[in-house]
């Protein structure tokens, strides 16, 4: 039984660890902004210290996502890209499983 428990949890980790690396695309072009390299997906800006903690990938859809009354919800967020959405579906409104764990390829700049 207990093979069985660390069997399952050794695959549940690589899974969520190749999911992880696997849903960080990168920008495209020769040039990045200050404290980004190229290729990098963007790092949230300073006054977003704490959100992702507060509010989790729901709070940074709010903004960034796409929803029936807007998309994004503010106009000056960055909207996601269609491949962070379920079959890369922007209109599914459902983000894709790994891309709901923002920091892990978007941290605080």
């Amino acid at each position: 039984m207990r093979k069985k428990i660390s069997a399952v949890a050794a695959g549940a980790l690589l899974v969520l660890t190749l999911g992880s690396l696997a849903g960080c695309g990168g920008t495209t072009g020769t040039s990045a902004p200050a404290g980004q390299a190229v290729g990098e997906p963007p790092l949230m800006p300073a006054s977003h210290e704490g959100r992702f903690y507060e509010l989790g990938a729901d709070g940074c859809y709010g903004c960034h996502g796409a929803n029936e009354d807007a998309n994004p919800l503010l106009a000056q967020a960055t909207p996601l890209p269609a491949d962070h959405y379920a079959d890369g579906d922007v209109s599914t409104y459902e983000v894709f499983g790994a891309r709901r764990e923002c920091l892990t390829c978007h941290p605080q700049g």
